[in-house]
């Protein structure tokens, strides 16, 4: 079957076509298969805006993609975990921050990923990053709302307090406090008299202790001094008594042995005596007679 030159310049335009087209979408997906893949995850409490397909950018640089976004396999983690595709080499580093952002306030949204300091060692592929919530326009509109409706509530509530009869009863008590002001005037400046009256006779007052304390500065340096002589001989006493004290404590424990046979001797003695005394009372011939009485037969 033979062919027209139309015919064949068709095909050809069509083939070409396909792969005009086709090269387009390699470029306009960022399909690159023949590039390695670095593997990286992180946790977040909220990712609304980021599905899959999202841009990942290191620095503003954009580096790789979102593949995945789930709950994270380990079941102590919380929040979602969001996987993330990047080129191989990429230098995420241990202090490196993932974050979520957009571009501009009404942008499309997509994860930022820090680059850390230098000296920060290097993250390995398949670690997770660390990650800072950040709160998003669309969260903060839920709030933003709200605090419009309060702001508007207190607006209506301002108006309904500067209205004519609010502005009219504090024009009244303005009035009302006014008056009392010049009325208290008087009162008021005789207190403020009264006080300067008092602080001046009160610095009189100091003025003549000070002109007492100057005239008798002699008189008290002079107390002084004898009262410290009068303390320095009270010691000196004090030390006298002591050194005595200690003497006769001394003697006292150097004679105990004399002192106890004193007393042993004074007891014996008083002993003596009482028998003595005991024995006149019995027969007190024997002051006059050296010989006993003979005694004297019992009648029968």
């Amino acid at each position: 079957m033979e062919y027209k030159s139309s015919e064949i310049k068709a095909g050809i335009f069509i083939v070409l076509s396909l792969l005009v087209f086709g090269g387009f979408l390699v470029i306009i997906a960022g399909l690159d298969a023949w590039t390695e893949k670095d593997m990286y995850k992180a946790r977040f409490n909220f990712v609304g805006g980021i599905e899959k397909g999202s841009l990942v950018r290191f620095s503003g640089f954009e580096v790789g993609r979102v593949v995945d976004i789930g709950l994270p396999s380990d079941s102590t983690a919380a929040g979602v975990e969001v996987t993330l595709e990047m080129k191989e080499g990429t230098p995420i580093r241990e202090n490196s921050i993932a974050f979520l952002t957009t571009i501009g306030i009404m942008g499309s949204f997509y994860l930022e990923v820090t680059a850390g300091s230098p000296d920060s060692p290097l993250l390995p592929p398949g670690s997770v990053i660390k990650s800072k919530e950040v709160t998003a326009f669309a969260q903060m509109s839920g709030s933003m709302g709200d605090a419009t409706n309060e702001l508007a509530e207190l607006i209506r509530r301002a108006n309904d307090l500067l209205n004519k009869e609010s502005r009219d009863n504090v024009a009244a008590m303005i009035a009302s406090l006014t008056e009392m002001a010049v009325v208290n005037t008087e009162n008021f400046n005789n207190a403020v008299q009264g006080v300067q009256s008092i602080t001046s006779h009160l610095d009189s007052t100091i003025i003549m202790i000070n002109e007492m304390l100057q005239q008798n500065e002699e008189q008290v340096n002079a107390n002084l001094a004898g009262m410290a002589e009068l303390l320095e001989e009270s010691k000196n006493l004090l030390s006298r008594l002591n050194s005595a004290y200690d003497g006769v404590n001394n003697s006292m424990l150097q004679n105990s042995g004399s002192y106890q046979e004193l007393i042993e001797n004074m007891t014996s003695l008083s002993r003596n005596l009482d028998e003595f005394s005991q024995r006149l009372k019995e027969q007190p011939w024997n002051l006059v007679r050296k010989t006993h009485p003979a005694e004297r037969p019992l009648p029968q």
